[in-house]
């Protein structure tokens, strides 16, 4: 599998995994005594500020090994 897909199939996972994340572990009680983080609450960190991170960081690891020929 090209290394591109591949990025795009685990950033994929990783998105489904941050954004179910935030609010099952408030489901839980895990973090019932902060239940916002600077006014927003944890999926909106998990899934709109760390996905996109982990899509920048990535796109970094792939074009800096060399793994996009054009």
């Amino acid at each position: 599998m090209p290394s591109m897909a591949r990025l795009a199939i685990i950033l994929t996972l990783i998105y489904a995994l941050l954004w179910a994340l935030g609010p099952l572990l408030t489901d839980m009680g895990v973090w019932d005594s902060k239940p916002d983080y600077y006014g927003l609450p944890l999926w909106f960190w998990l899934s709109c500020i760390l996905t996109p991170l982990f899509f920048i960081m990535g796109l970094f690891y792939l074009f800096g090994r060399g793994g996009h020929k054009e």
